[in-house]
């Protein structure tokens, strides 16, 4: 189960989705390499995480009920005291270069396209910690 504000020295993750059954996905995955997650189902919420949690990296899907991924990288990106921060941006739609490209001009530091290789992910996040 996701934490939702932790102690330890483990890296601290922060997962947007609205798709609850990806967030225990990313979830299971991200704690299997000892990374503490905290959740978030929507932009602004992981926003306001982001702001208290002081995450290492964030993994956001690009569609979400409120704002946008590209929208939260954006502010991310920033704002002075998380613009250093990586964002993995993800999405299960049907991807166009385009997206991607949006992708990494709002920032984003990586961009996968949902199904993706969990040990590709694992290791890409490990190349930005």
């Amino acid at each position: 189960m996701a934490n939702q504000t932790t102690t330890s020295r483990n890296p601290t993750i922060v997962v947007i989705d609205d798709d609850a059954g990806i967030r225990d996905s990313l979830t299971d995955l991200l704690e299997l390499q000892e990374w503490d997650c905290v959740v978030a189902e929507s932009g602004q919420k992981g926003l306001d995480l982001i702001e208290s949690v002081k995450p290492q990296l964030v993994v956001t899907d690009v569609q979400l009920p409120d704002i946008s991924g590209y929208q939260v990288c954006q502010t991310l990106k920033r704002d002075p005291a998380s613009k250093n921060t990586p964002v993995i941006m993800i999405t299960g739609r049907f991807t166009e270069p385009d997206d991607k490209v949006q992708g990494f001009e709002s920032g984003a530091d990586e961009f996968f396209c949902k199904p993706f290789d969990p040990t590709l992910f694992v290791a890409r996040i490990r190349s930005l910690l």
